[in-house]
């Protein structure tokens, strides 16, 4: 149910967002919340945001409530609901006279805070080349003299080991599919058997990416090229800022400085030099603008994209910039509408779902009173807005203004709606309150600070809207 409710509000979001025109800059990206201390590493999913600094590891759930802290590891991402890291148990292990290190790899749900661990050996932690996936991660053991070997890790256990046939500069998983690149050839392993994708020697991937079957790839010479496994579909040549020269030209040969291809769901997203552009399947040309500055990198999911440049990162959407926020990136992290920004002032997290909760029940509390309409403001709900409102709660009351307001399980409740900074948050003491006070804003849509007290009066143990009382 959970998921299904999410997917429903991000079709809703979706389609209202994209009605906008393409233009850079179109507005102003607002953090939900944020950190003021530097980051090593983030990483985000739908629901948990990780942060890792020099010694230390913090989750936070999407309102930014901290739900666990522990020593920083070799290396941590959370993948399908579960934090997992990899540590050193600082041993070792003797095979066939090579002497291999020995790594802990630990997969904690982080709903039941139940766990599993196993070790893996290896001569070579290649912890830059670690990858996940939906369900799975890949780990490679890097020999730059021989055959690197490659890791593929369930919670369970380990998925795939393998030998590696091009020396790896880059991973990806795409559903059960992984993707080594070298140097003119992408290695490709499903259902365990292993295909290679080759390029010429002198006009390589720049940058790649997959979705399902499908692989995109800027090439060196600015070609961007599309292929379904291993049939090429089209090929686009592109203009960048150097000039453009064609295929095998060893001593003269170019590239973009700046160029990076994502799948942005099924269209492709490229940047090159300064300008965006967006790609159907079938090869036609979406839209293009430019943006202030040279795309440095660019991370996406199904749903939204970030391009960083020096002085910004922008937030984008297959029809177009949703907003932008000033920032030196240092570490960006994306997962469905959710994204985290790491720069030398501290971490920014930013959410563009319609609503955001931290519990099953504030979700199941917005899809029943909104159904699939989408509010004119994001909310911010339940328990999730509690530590945006100006007011404090204990088990049955709410403290606002000074005076404190008791509620009675299924009979009374008390809630606040504040909006504040181009969103609004709603709460109520128990459940019954936040139902009241979300009914009340999709009805009436207060643009002020509204306490309302409801009172079951008919004693059906339903909030209804005549039984909603404006208190200040």
């Amino acid at each position: 149910m959970r998921s299904c409710f999410k997917s429903t509000f991000l079709l809703v979001l979706v389609s209202a967002l994209l009605f906008l025109e393409p233009v850079a800059g179109s507005a102003l990206a607002d953090p939900l919340w944020s950190l003021d201390f530097q980051a090593g590493d983030v990483d985000v999913s739908n629901d948990f945001v990780l942060v890792t600094t020099n010694d230390t590891l913090y989750v936070f759930d999407n309102a930014g409530n901290l739900i666990l802290k522990r020593p920083a590891p070799l290396w941590a991402g959370v993948i399908d609901g579960n934090l997992v890291t990899i540590e050193d148990t600082n041993s070792t292990g003797i095979i066939n006279g090579i002497r291999l290190r020995i790594l802990r790899v630990v997969w904690i749900n982080l709903e039941e805070f139940s766990s599993k661990n196993y070790t893996i050996k290896v001569k070579n932690f290649a912890w830059w080349l670690v990858t996940k996936g939906k369900d799975r991660m890949a780990v490679v053991d890097l020999e730059p003299m021989g055959y690197s070997k490659l890791y593929l890790l369930g919670r369970d256990g380990v998925l795939l080991s393998t030998n590696l046939s091009v020396y790896p500069s880059e991973v990806l998983i795409q559903d059960d599919s992984t993707y080594v690149k070298g140097v003119s050839n992408i290695q490709k392993f499903a259902d365990g058997q292993g295909i290679m994708l080759n390029f010429p020697l002198c006009n390589y991937p720049k940058s790649f990416d997959v979705h399902g079957d499908f692989l995109a790839a800027l090439l060196m010479n600015g070609s961007l090229l599309l292929m379904e496994n291993t049939k090429m579909l089209w090929r686009k040549d592109l203009e960048f800022k150097e000039g453009k020269i064609h295929e095998c030209l060893y001593d003269t040969h170019l590239s973009p400085v700046y160029g990076k291809v994502k799948f942005l769901g099924k269209n492709v997203l490229v940047g090159v030099d300064n300008r965006m552009e967006v790609y159907s399947i079938n090869g036609t040309l979406l839209w293009r603008l430019e943006l202030e500055g040279n795309v440095t990198s660019l991370e996406a999911s199904d749903s939204l994209a970030i391009a960083i440049t020096p002085s910004k990162v922008y937030f984008i959407l297959k029809d177009g910039i949703l907003g932008d926020y000033a920032t030196n990136a240092r570490h960006v992290a994306v997962s469905g509408l959710n994204a985290v920004v790491a720069d030398s002032q501290g971490v920014h997290f930013f959410t563009f779902k319609p609503f955001i909760t931290v519990t099953s029940i504030d979700e199941s509390i917005a899809r029943e009173v909104f159904s699939n309409e989408t509010p004119n403001l994001q909310i911010v709900l339940g328990k999730a807005a509690a530590k945006f409102v100006n007011a404090s709660f204990t088990r049955d009351t709410m403290e606002f203004n000074g005076i404190i307001y008791k509620s009675t399980w299924k009979k009374e409740d008390y809630c606040l709606i504040q909006p504040e900074n181009g969103r609004v948050s709603i709460v109520g003491t128990h459940r019954y309150g936040t139902r009241a006070c979300l009914l009340y804003y999709k009805e009436r849509k207060p643009r002020k600070l509204t306490l309302l007290r409801w009172r079951d009066l008919n004693r059906n143990s339903i909030v209804e809207i005549e039984e909603l009382t404006v208190l200040s």
